[in-house]
């Protein structure tokens, strides 16, 4: 088998990925340091992206795939962290994030567990009877779920915030969870969340480039709730979401005239209904192809990489060095990402 292995787990979590042998791969992903040697792809994350944080370059083979991971915005890395990978100009072959302009692309769905509504086998996910179940669990009493752990560390984290207290002021009822609020979320079990209609994507951060996270498909979509999103570019959002499956924030000219809708959908079933149209059917992979089959699998994440990896081996071919990490991953955005000033201009007031 060919070994991928994280030099050091991101942020301490060795999450179990799934692999499908047959479609991908005969991979192992590691998180032993001891394999260095016999590993083919050697992943980085951004937190040890540093000259100390690496492994020793003596030990580099000419076969292994030096890989950038790395699954939070800009603004998060190299704004407020301060963080700069001009050091690392021509060292990696591979980057691999949220953005689909990665070498590989890794999006927040590929820690959805196995046989959930995006890994592995999806079918019994999607019918006319999983929809009925969805809307008959609706309740009208508070209609949107908001869970945030960021108060406002981020310019994206302090707009939202704003955000949400205007829609209160306009008359939406939300129930917020989380650390900010000292409500903790029940853990593993999204039973709770199925009274909701709507969830509350917001991002902690402004027009990064592909940032869309679990708020978009694990608290909204996964849990049954139409998401309202704020943060990505629209474009960014239609590229990746099931058609017809969320409402967009900047779409509307003020916050309350979004409130009247989202009020307006309260009461009319019918309306409500059509953001679930898209799971009635499971959607063919040219449809969405970032929902699984059985006989199919996204060309993303670690499987890609396992593809990638055994089509290197068989061919013995190599892939050039990325010249400018730097470039790709900082100023390859969106201005107003990386923006130290964000303000809430008028289509926020």
């Amino acid at each position: 088998p060919i070994y991928m292995l994280f030099w050091v787990a991101p942020f301490g979590s060795l999450h179990n990925y799934y692999i499908n042998k047959e479609l991908c791969g005969d991979c192992i992903v590691s998180y032993d340091q001891k394999d260095l040697d016999r590993a083919e792809a050697v992943i980085i994350h951004f937190s040890e992206a540093t000259l100390q944080g690496i492994p020793d370059k003596s030990r580099r083979k000419s076969n292994q795939m030096y890989t950038f991971f790395v699954m939070e915005s800009p603004w998060a890395v190299s704004v407020m962290r301060g963080m700069s990978f001009k050091v690392f100009d021509n060292y990696f072959n591979w980057t691999m994030s949220y953005r689909r302009d990665s070498s590989i692309h890794f999006p927040y769905i590929e820690w959805c567990p196995e046989g959930s509504l995006f890994n592995g086998n999806t079918a019994a996910q999607y019918s006319e009877q999983v929809v009925k179940d969805i809307l008959d669990k609706k309740k009208d009493e508070i209609l949107a779920l908001w869970m945030v752990g960021n108060c406002g560390y981020t310019q994206g984290a302090k707009i939202r915030r704003t955000l949400v207290s205007e829609m209160e002021t306009a008359g939406l009822t939300i129930d917020k969870m989380g650390a900010c609020f000292g409500k903790p979320a029940p853990r593993n079990d999204p039973s709770f969340a199925q009274k909701y209609k709507f969830y509350l994507a917001f991002e902690n951060a402004v027009h990064c480039r592909d940032y869309i996270t679990e708020k978009f498909w694990s608290s909204s979509l996964s849990f049954g709730l139409v998401p309202i999103v704020w943060g990505p570019k629209r474009e960014d959002v239609v590229a990746v979401a099931p058609k017809g499956s969320f409402i967009f924030y900047e779409d509307y000219s003020s916050t309350a005239e979004l409130v009247k809708y989202l009020q307006y959908l309260n009461t009319n079933n019918t309306a409500y209904a059509e953001y679930f149209n898209w799971r009635i059917k499971q959607p063919t992979p040219v449809e969405n192809p970032l929902v699984d089959h059985i006989d199919y699998e996204g060309d993303r994440g670690l499987c890609k990489m396992c593809r990638l990896l055994w089509q290197k081996r068989s061919n013995k071919t190599f892939t050039s060095i990325v010249p400018s990490l730097e470039n790709w991953w900082k100023n390859s955005d969106r201005p107003e990402c990386l923006s130290k000033t964000t303000t809430l201009h008028d289509k926020y007031d």
